[in-house]
């Protein structure tokens, strides 16, 4: 009788943990409504870098900051580059910097052109305003950067690491992160258009009114994101996944979306005009245009949008 009453426990205890292990998979969704529940923040965007001022810029520069031990930061000398560096307002173009680890460093203001920082670590620094063109990161670590109004024209950055940073009010045309890493970012504001980035990993990120015109982002994640007010006009986004994702307002006009994931997507008053469609995927999406709606056989889309 003991062993009938253990037994009796045993199963209900494995059942017990089999549907929490169910609920975990199966569970509530991240659906947009539960992961932003607040409106976009579309007043409180930073200047886009090329529109700044002088002064301004010159006081985001002047601004002292410390070391996270408190400590005041030594200045940076060029040959010898080492963590927590100032080098604020330097002229670094064309440092040959492969493999160089600056964490913690401060470039703020910097001119940093042509520079070669591929397979480095420049995780916790601050880029803010500073001239970028053409740097190349490939395969670096820069993760939890600050490169808000940065100028990253045609910045390389493939197969880096740059999760948790920020780049709001940055100039990134043209910038290419093939295979990147970029969960949790912050793009609002920013100045996409004709980047280049195939199978990366926005998951997590926000981009509030950012252009992406002509942007290539074949195969990317970019789930459970908030990419309300952005413009995705005449975009390569075959393959991309935007599960889960807050598209308010979003134009894609011209998008190539063939394969497309938006399941779960928030899709209110996205406009699809001139977008071509294979196997598109609009399971569980809300909000989905009436043009869309109408095309929609079996929870997927095949065909261009004809019909604004």
């Amino acid at each position: 009788m003991f062993n009938m009453k253990k037994s009796i426990v045993i199963l209900f205890t494995l059942m017990g943990v089999f549907a929490i292990m169910q609920g975990c998979k199966t569970g509530p969704k991240d659906n947009p409504s539960a992961l932003f529940p607040f409106p976009p923040d579309t007043l409180n965007l930073a200047e886009f870098a090329n529109f700044m001022d002088e002064d301004t810029v010159a006081s985001i520069i002047k601004e002292e900051t410390k070391l996270p031990n408190g400590k005041t930061r030594p200045k940076g000398f060029v040959s010898f580059p080492q963590d927590g560096d100032d080098f604020r307002g330097l002229r670094l173009d064309n440092v040959y910097w492969r493999g160089v680890h600056v964490l913690h460093g401060d470039f703020r203001g910097s001119y940093f052109r042509s520079t070669n920082c591929k397979e480095g670590d420049f995780s916790y620094s601050d880029f803010r305003v500073s001239d970028m063109k053409w740097a190349m990161f490939d395969d670096s670590r820069i993760v939890d950067c600050n490169f808000n109004q940065a100028k990253m024209f045609h910045v390389h950055a493939n197969g880096a690491a740059m999760d948790s940073s920020t780049f709001r009010g940055a100039n990134m045309f043209g910038m290419e992160g093939h295979h990147a890493s970029l969960r949790n970012c912050d793009f609002s504001h920013a100045l996409m258009k004709d980047t280049e980035f195939l199978h990366a990993d926005f998951t997590g990120s926000i981009a509030i009114k950012v252009r992406l015109v002509r942007a290539v982002l074949i195969g990317s994640k970019v789930d459970s994101t908030d990419f309300s007010y952005s413009d995705f006009t005449g975009g390569g986004l075959e393959g991309a996944s935007f599960v889960n994702s807050r598209l308010l307002g979003c134009n894609f006009q011209g998008a190539h979306l063939q394969g497309v994931d938006f399941s779960g997507a928030d899709l209110k008053d996205c406009y699809f005009f001139g977008a071509e469609f294979e196997n598109t995927v609009f399971k569980d999406a809300v909000n989905i245009p009436k043009v869309i709606q109408k095309m929609i056989v079996d929870d997927r889309v095949t065909g261009l949008c004809d019909d604004r």
